[in-house]
């Protein structure tokens, strides 16, 4: 008895890449090793002894030690710093996430007097760099008495990024079929239910986006905690590796080790998350 013969399906071509897929990889793959190989290298660094840096700077640690680790946990505070760097990310993160999910509800299904005009303040706010009212959100914390504690850099952070991450759920909940919203109140659901019950668990991946892309502006965020923030044990992780290279400038050892330190937890975050971030993307959170 003969198997039946597999055939492959019309238009699917196998075999070699074409002159156009080859001008397209090429420069992808320069790009990726470009972008990949300081990282490889830092990690490389990270784990190993001074001597091993010295003899072998582009080879992986042969043994790896955790010497660098330590001390940069223990001798340059990144214990504290790590700490700090949490309380302001989690905060930001939840404060936002409340935020931008309440007002781009309202932007998205809602009609309201003056929703054009605030449309256009969030606009502005777009095109505002933070660098260019960094002295006048100086003088607003000062004035209300807010400066050298952590306060001041989670209430900058989520008023700063407010108008992207607004948007972005405006755009999400505006996505969302009306019939829902119609069949909701036709049952007797008060809006505030409608947005809890049915518009919210609809948008988890939107929030995901919001929440992780969050978390990466304040966990990476150097400026506001560098003016805000005065007393070494408020120091966030960015500041510390900028004081920490300014007085162990040679020990590279110690330097990628907290870069390391750094760099972990959002790149856990993103491999946790990565599934409910990309769906956020592509189902049209970043949207106009």
């Amino acid at each position: 008895m003969t198997s039946p013969a597999i055939v492959a399906p019309s238009g699917v071509r196998r075999g070699r890449l074409g002159v156009g897929s080859w001008l397209v990889y090429v420069p992808l793959t320069i790009l990726l090793v470009f972008a990949v190989a300081p990282l490889v290298l830092a990690w490389f660094t990270a784990f190993k002894s001074g001597d091993q840096i010295i003899q072998s700077p582009f080879l992986p640690p042969i043994p790896p030690t955790l010497d660098n680790l330590i001390e940069a946990w223990t001798v340059g505070r990144f214990g504290v710093y790590f700490k700090n760097s949490l309380i302001i990310s989690v905060v930001d993160v939840v404060g936002m996430v409340v935020v931008a999910s309440l007002a781009g509800y309202a932007f998205g299904r809602l009609r309201f007097p003056g929703q054009k005009i605030l449309l256009y303040a969030l606009l502005i706010g777009l095109t505002i760099p933070v660098a260019a009212i960094i002295i006048p959100l100086y003088v607003t914390m000062r004035d209300f008495r807010l400066l050298d504690s952590l306060a001041s850099v989670i209430v900058a952070d989520i008023a700063l990024a407010a108008p992207i991450f607004v948007f972005i759920m405006r755009a999400f909940f505006k996505d969302l079929p009306r019939e829902l919203d119609d069949a909701a109140r036709v049952d007797g659901a008060s809006e505030f239910q409608i947005f809890w019950q049915i518009m919210l668990p609809l948008a988890r991946p939107g929030l995901v986006t919001v929440a992780l892309l969050e978390f990466l502006w304040s966990w990476n965020d150097l400026l506001l905690p560098l003016v805000f923030l005065v007393t070494d044990d408020l120091r966030t992780l960015p500041v510390g590796i900028l004081f920490f290279q300014g007085r162990f400038a040679i020990d590279h050892g110690l330097m990628t080790a907290g870069v390391l330190i750094l760099s972990l937890p959002v790149t856990v975050l993103f491999l946790v998350f990565q599934r409910d971030f990309v769906k956020g993307l592509a189902s049209g959170a970043l949207k106009g």
